[in-house]
Formats: C-alpha cells, sequence, structure tokens
C-alpha cells in the first residue's frame, strides 16, 4: 500500500464518521444536489440543509443553482462505505 492509499483511506474513514453528524434528511439532500443534471435548475431543498451543506463545504451556490463540490461527492462515497 502506498503513503497515498493510507491517505485516501484515512481521508474516507473521517468523512464516514462525518456521516454520523448529517441527518438522513440533510444526506438525502446532498444526493438530490449530487444526482441533479448540469444543466437542470437548481435543486429544491430546504435552505436550513443547503446553508449547512454549503458551510461544511460539500456544495456551492453558483448564480443560485447549487452545486457539488469534489468533497460533497467524495463524502456521498463515504456515506455509502459506512452503511
Amino acid at each position: 500500500m502506498t503513503t497515498r492509499d493510507c491517505l485516501i483511506q484515512c481521508m474516507l474513514r473521517v468523512m464516514a464518521l462525518e456521516a454520523q453528524m448529517l441527518t438522513t434528511e440533510e444526506f438525502g439532500s446532498l444526493l438530490t444536489v449530487g444526482n441533479a443534471a448540469i444543466n437542470s435548475s437548481a435543486s429544491a431543498i430546504p435552505a436550513a440543509h443547503s446553508a449547512r451543506l454549503i458551510a461544511l463545504g460539500y456544495m456551492v451556490d453558483l448564480a443560485g443553482e447549487l452545486r457539488m463540490t469534489t468533497p460533497g461527492r467524495i463524502r456521498i462515497y463515504a456515506g455509502q462505505l459506512a452503511g
């Protein structure tokens, strides 16, 4: 195992632990945004969810449209591993 592989595994473990910090509804909102097509309009999720997920760095608001970030995609993957 390389150092890079160890770092990735460590990051995934930490993010999997963060899974406990998101409610089921918040994680569902993250999935909703993550599954939205690039050319679709903004995903409809509760304002409190979008504010928290933006604060965590999992998504961004680009000109009024929510878009997933790389950490958000990794977070979804880590959540799937934890489940």
